[in-house]
C-alpha cells in the first residue's frame, strides 16, 4: 500500500508539473541577467577608458561591483543548469533550493549596497545636505543586513517551499527598503540636478547685465 501510494503521488506530481511557472522564470531571468551583465562589461570598459583620473575609491567601487556581478552571473548560470538540465528528468528536484540560488541572494545584496552607498555619497556632494543621503544610507544598511540574514537561511534550507514560508516577511522588508532607498536617491538626484540646471541660465542671463553696469560705472568715474 505504501509503495502504491508513493507511486501514485509521484505520478500525480509529475502529471501536474508545469514548466512555464517553474523552469520558464529561471530561463527568462538568466537571459535578462546575462544581457545586463553584457551592458555592465561595456560600461566598465568605457568608465576606465575615459575616467582614469578618478579617485581610487571610486575605481575600487566600480571594480567591486564588476567582480560581484561576475560571481552573480556564474551563480545564475549554475541555477539555470540545475533547473533546466539536472532536474530535466525529475521535477521533484525543483523543490530543492540550489546553493547557487542562495549565493545569488548574497551577491545581489552586496551589489545593491555598493551602488546605493555610492549614490548616497554623490547625493551628499551635490545637495550639500545630510538628511536625505543619511536616510538613504540607513535604508541601504537595513536592506543589506536583512539580505545577509536571508542568504544565510537560504544556505541552511533545502526546501524552496519552507524557505518561502519562513522568509516571506524578511524578503518583503528587504525589497521595501531597497525600493525606498532607490526612490529617495533617484528623486533627490533629479531634483538637485534640475535645480542646478535652472540656476545656470539665470546666472548666464545676469552676467551681461552686471558687466554693462560695471562698464557704465567705470565711465562715470572717468
Amino acid at each position: 500500500m505504501d509503495a502504491t501510494d508513493s507511486s501514485t503521488s509521484l505520478s500525480f506530481q509529475v502529471a501536474t508539473f508545469n514548466a512555464s511557472i517553474t523552469v520558464g522564470p529561471v530561463v527568462l531571468g538568466a537571459l535578462v541577467a546575462t544581457c545586463l551583465f553584457g551592458c555592465l562589461v561595456v560600461q566598465t570598459y568605457v568608465y576606465y577608458a575615459n575616467f582614469a583620473n578618478d579617485h581610487r575609491v571610486i575605481k575600487f567601487t566600480v571594480a567591486a561591483v564588476f567582480a560581484t556581478q561576475i560571481a552573480h552571473v556564474m551563480c545564475v548560470s549554475a541555477t539555470l543548469w540545475n533547473t533546466a538540465v539536472s532536474a530535466y528528468d525529475d521535477p521533484l528536484k525543483l523543490q530543492i533550493l540550489p546553493l547557487a540560488a542562495a549565493a545569488i541572494i548574497l551577491f545581489t545584496g552586496i551589489t545593491g549596497a555598493l551602488v546605493e552607498s555610492y549614490f548616497a555619497f554623490r547625493l551628499w556632494k551635490v545637495s550639500k545636505k545630510l538628511l536625505l543621503p543619511f536616510l538613504s544610507l540607513v535604508l541601504c544598511i537595513i536592506a543589506q543586513v536583512v539580505s545577509l540574514v536571508i542568504s544565510t537561511q537560504a544556505f541552511k534550507t533545502t526546501s524552496i517551499a519552507v524557505f518561502e514560508t519562513d522568509q516571506s516577511m524578511t524578503i518583503t522588508l528587504a525589497l521595501t527598503s531597497r525600493v525606498l532607498c532607490d526612490l529617495i536617491l533617484t528623486l533627490s538626484m533629479v531634483w538637485c540636478l534640475k535645480k542646478q540646471r535652472s540656476e545656470y541660465p539665470r546666472q548666464a542671463t545676469l552676467l551681461p547685465i552686471r558687466a554693462a553696469v560695471m562698464i557704465s560705472q567705470d565711465n562715470e568715474h572717468d
